[in-house]
């Protein structure tokens, strides 16, 4: 008696219950999937500091301490930087070193700030500044608010200073004072 009742009760159920409703069908669109935020794909991170590589332009290397990179803004706020800059060959032109930077990727620029010191590899050249400015577009690299620069035994200080990034000529404006080291008469004529 117990198992038609049982029989009876499974059948009652079964035809009681409706299936669960076939799946939809998978449409044109897909959901999004959640974005991450972007950052440039030639920031790196290794062991304590952040590389920045340039992928246009002229090849540079850049290291920092901290990074807080901005994806609306298209740039990064850069703690204790260390730049270089070579040429297409690789072989390293100049050196920047400063407290903070701005990486402005679309611009190519890079605004360094606060005791910064710049060095030639080839002249040992250096140019010490409170900001500095290099355009990756232009080459152009200009120090201001207090510039100075040494060569050899010559000291040359002013208010700003404009150059290219080879740092092949400087022009240095506003206070300019110039120090130098002469070697022999320069009333000497020879004669």
């Amino acid at each position: 008696m117990i198992r038609p009742l049982l029989f009876i009760l499974a059948l009652a159920l079964g035809g009681c219950t409706s299936a669960p409703p076939p799946a939809p069908e998978p449409t044109a669109t897909s959901t999004a999937a959640p974005s991450k935020p972007k950052t440039p794909s030639n920031l790196l991170t290794e062991a304590g500091k952040t590389i920045i590589r340039t992928k246009k332009g002229r090849p540079w290397l850049m290291e920092a301490f901290k990074v807080h990179y901005q994806d609306a803004a298209q740039q990064a706020q850069l703690d204790n930087v260390d730049w270089t800059l070579s040429d297409s060959t690789g072989k390293k032109l100049i050196r920047i070193q400063a407290p903070k930077a701005v990486y402005r990727i679309e611009k190519e620029l890079v605004e360094f700030v606060g005791g910064v010191q710049a060095r030639r590899y080839d002249t040992r050249d250096l140019i010490k500044a409170n900001k500095m400015t290099w355009n990756g577009k232009t080459g152009v690299l200009q120090g201001s608010e207090g510039v100075s620069w040494d060569r050899g035994q010559t000291h040359i200080q002013g208010d700003t200073a404009t150059t290219t990034d080879k740092l092949e000529r400087i022009l240095v404006d506003g206070h300019v004072k110039v120090t130098t080291v002469l070697e022999g008469d320069p009333f000497d004529t020879g004669g």
